[in-house]
C-alpha cells in the first residue's frame, strides 16, 4: 500500500496543482505540503 504523502502527490498532481497552490487550498503552508509527500512527516487528522 502507497504512503498518504504519495496520494497526496498523486491528488495534486491530477488536479494540475503546484506545490504553492495546493497547500493554500488546503490551508498548510508548502513547506509542511513538501514534508508530508516526501514522507518525512505524517498529516494530522
Amino acid at each position: 500500500m502507497k504512503d498518504i504523502g504519495y496520494r497526496i502527490k498523486c491528488v495534486r498532481k491530477e488536479n494540475n496543482l503546484n506545490q504553492t497552490q495546493f497547500a493554500k487550498s488546503i490551508g498548510i503552508s508548502q513547506g509542511n505540503l513538501s514534508e508530508i509527500e516526501m514522507g518525512n512527516i505524517n498529516p494530522s487528522a
